[in-house]
């Protein structure tokens, strides 16, 4: 999976073979088809493999005791941003329009098993006196589709950093506005920590 993965990055989805693939992990074809019905199986293999990722860092964020509520926001933000960075090219490949079961897939699962650390770190900020909502698993779930909404279309955007700075900061404002906080309390420590 990894030599596909790296494949897929090197020369692109499209053009590579199961043949460059068995090749490069010196084995034979049959090996491959033991493990995975066809080449589509390995990026769908991929894109769970990313959706762990993003669960497990987001459950260890919201566990950090040495962070309060607006730090761990902030440093989710900023895996969101250097994990996008960093699969940029592979999630291009995902959100093809070709892949529409690995989008659908990436929207339903994210949203629904990142709620529970969202809304840890919601409760945590109530807790700390940060944030003023009675309904932070809510918050959390609000959270999600805004950020859902705001984000889209941006992997077929220009990659133009002020557009991404601007959807970020859109994203804050609303959140804040639904966690009861003071405005500029998530961007600032953002813009702070950047």
């Amino acid at each position: 999976m990894d030599i596909a993965e790296q494949l897929f990055l090197e020369k692109g989805y499209d053009d590579t073979l199961v043949s460059d693939i068995v090749h490069q992990a010196g084995v034979a074809q049959g090996t491959f088809y033991y493990y995975f019905k066809s080449k589509e199986a390995v990026l769908d293999e991929i894109t769970d493999k990313y959706i762990r990722i993003i669960v497990e860092s987001m459950e260890q964020i919201s566990k950090d005791e040495n962070l309060n509520a607006v730090d761990k926001l902030v440093k989710i933000f900023k895996f969101s941003v250097s994990f996008r960075e960093d699969t940029m090219s592979i999630m291009q490949e995902v959100n093809d329009e070709k892949n529409l079961h690995l989008q659908r897939k990436f929207e339903e699962r994210i949203p629904l098993e990142t709620v529970g650390p969202l809304a840890h770190i919601f409760k945590e900020g109530v807790d700390e006196g940060i944030f003023n909502t009675p309904y932070p698993d809510y918050a959390a779930k609000a959270f999600n589709g805004i950020s859902a909404m705001v984000l889209q279309g941006l992997d077929n955007a220009s990659h133009d950093p002020d557009e991404i700075k601007r959807r970020f900061m859109v994203i804050f404002d609303f959140i804040e506005r639904i966690l009861g906080t003071e405005s500029g309390v998530i961007s600032n420590a953002f813009r702070e920590g950047a």
